[in-house]
């Protein structure tokens, strides 16, 4: 049996663990094995790379690890069910594809807690900028050239323009971009998909990196490599 050392082991190919191993990978000098309990996201796998398709992953345990909370007290003993992505990708290769960072204040009350200064949303901006290429365009709070590709929904449909019509007339107001200066309001949600297929973890682009055509685009660095 051939034996292979590696500089760095990474337990999980989810969200995180991808990301990871494109980063470290980096390093040419650095060997990197992502080890994934998980089933490949597999090219014609529909059920992965359709959007439409993502009612059927999440609940089926050949690609969703089907957790399931605590029974909780105020719910009368009911379990609440948690999708957690078991292939390659994880959660991001069966969640419903929608990118949101989160509430500038979560970041500003996390940073408040000692040791978590870092945690601010000024400190954080700069990350969330040079992960993504935001197609709407990239400003103050949105990156032009990282390798995840966010995609805006195109909202065409009469009936969005009748939604946003009618949260005006109750009062509401809308937002131009719910990652940007503002997250109060209404708005068309960003989201990870680009030409018409689901945008995960482990198919988005590696930068200008070499690709292998038979792996994954965030694992495929550390494979390319020595």
């Amino acid at each position: 049996m051939r034996r292979s050392a590696y500089d760095v082991v990474i337990v999980g190919g989810g969200s995180a663990g991808c990301v990871l191993a494109n980063r470290l990978s980096a390093d040419p000098a650095t060997r990197v094995l992502v080890l994934e309990a998980g089933r490949r996201d597999s090219l014609w796998d529909v059920y992965i790379h359709m959007p439409a398709a993502l009612s059927f992953p999440i609940g089926n345990r050949r690609y969703d690890w089907c957790y399931a909370s605590e029974p909780e007290p105020c719910l009368h003993g009911r379990r609440i069910a948690h999708a957690r992505g078991r292939v390659l990708g994880g959660s991001s290769s069966i969640n419903g594809m929608i990118f949101q960072r989160g509430n500038p204040l979560d970041y500003e009350r996390w940073a408040a807690e000692p040791g978590l200064e870092r945690w601010s949303y000024a400190h954080c901006l700069p990350y969330f900028k040079r992960m993504e290429t935001c197609l709407a365009g990239a400003d103050e709070y949105r990156g032009g050239e990282g390798p995840l590709v966010v995609e805006r929904g195109p909202a065409t449909n009469p009936l969005f323009a009748a939604f946003f019509a009618a949260v005006q007339q109750a009062g509401y107001t809308l937002t131009s971009d719910v990652n940007g200066y503002r997250q109060e309001g209404f708005a068309r949600f960003d989201r990870n998909v680009h030409r018409g297929r689901r945008l995960s973890a482990a198919r988005a682009p590696g930068g200008d990196r070499s690709r292998q055509t038979a792996a994954p685009a965030w694992p495929a660095p550390t494979g390319a490599r020595p």
